[in-house]
């Protein structure tokens, strides 16, 4: 009995936000195990898989950084390694259509994900996110 008083004390204490998101607007959610997706007609898309670990966005642009993994576009390109924290950006007013040759396969620690790249920009280090963001014009930082 004792248990299940502790166990109702640490739920009540510490919530589990399962299954809970975030609208990022124009069909973009941020999830509770930090994937950012798009929603489109009751199917979700990925963007970025999972590892999102700071965001921010506007009614234009979302900016992420993921932690984490390693990422690369190709199975067999030994060059596209990335470090395991790495920088996005997201054009939110860039039309979105789900096909072949708007998505790539990233290769994250050996797992493929097909994701749509309409208004991606990354994965980045953090001196090319910085310029990106300049040269973008972006009015959002990472906290």
């Amino acid at each position: 009995m004792m248990g299940i008083g502790i166990i109702i004390y640490f739920i009540i204490t510490y919530p589990l936000n399962w299954g809970i998101s975030e609208e990022l607007g124009n069909g973009f959610i941020i999830t509770s195990d930090k994937s950012l997706l798009y929603k489109k007609d009751n199917r979700e898309y990925f963007v970025l898989p999972f590892g999102v670990s700071k965001y921010s966005y506007n009614s234009k642009w979302i900016i992420a950084c993921t932690k984490g993994y390693y990422i690369k576009r190709s199975s067999k390109n030994k060059k596209g390694n990335i470090s395991l924290t790495n920088y996005w950006i997201i054009d939110k007013e860039c039309p979105i259509h789900y096909n072949e040759q708007d998505s790539i396969t990233l290769y994250i620690d050996g797992y493929a994900y097909p994701i749509i790249t309409n208004g991606l920009i990354g994965p980045m280090d953090s001196l090319s996110f910085i310029k990106s963001i300049k040269k973008n014009d972006i009015p959002l930082t990472l906290n």
